[in-house]
């Protein structure tokens, strides 16, 4: 076996990915040379704000836009006071990432060993998939899926996604 220069390892919060972090560590020990990238692909969905009068004519809040029934008035932008400040990223999606970072450092350093946290955004094998070859990695780990049988069947795994597009070998923790 050559190497190891650089392991990706996805993680996603659910116990298999914990378990390819826990392998990934291994190996950052078998190869301390190597670099350590555990990284977590953003694919939640960001919440639309609804600016301006929800309860006016027209408005369609469930869409968050405005429907003019005339076609006579047009749209207004609603300035924002310039002393309140506008938080682009919703508290639910900070706390998705937090966790995600802290859980990563927390095993890694439950493992004693030190490694880099990644987050990408996207479908998460293209995303993956991109960063290992961008990144020149030598292995990608990742965990076994957790979804049902026509959960996989209709949607596909992403452990079975990124084995098949990875530019590099490919391990999945089980």
């Amino acid at each position: 076996m050559k190497d190891l220069k650089h392991i990706v390892v996805a993680f996603d919060g659910n116990e298999e990915s914990k378990r390819a972090v826990e392998y990934g560590a291994t190996l950052k020990k078998a190869f301390p040379k190597a670099e350590l990238t555990v990284v977590h692909v953003l694919n939640d969905k960001v919440e639309q704000r609804i600016m301006g009068n929800a309860s006016a004519p027209g408005f369609v809040p469930s869409a968050g836009f405005y429907v003019d029934p005339v076609q006579t008035h047009p749209v207004v932008e609603v300035d924002q006071p310039r002393n309140q400040k506008v938080n682009d990223t919703p508290s639910a999606l900070e706390n998705s990432i937090q966790n995600a970072e802290s859980n990563t450092l927390r095993l890694l350093s439950e493992c004693q060993v030190t490694g880099k946290f990644e987050l990408l955004e996207g479908y998460a094998p293209d995303s993956v998939c991109d960063f290992a070859a961008k990144t020149s990695a030598d292995l990608i780990i990742v965990g076994n899926s957790d979804k049902s049988g026509l959960e996989k069947f209709f949607l596909g795994s992403t452990s079975s996604s990124i084995a098949k597009n990875a530019p590099c070998s490919v391990f999945i923790a089980k």
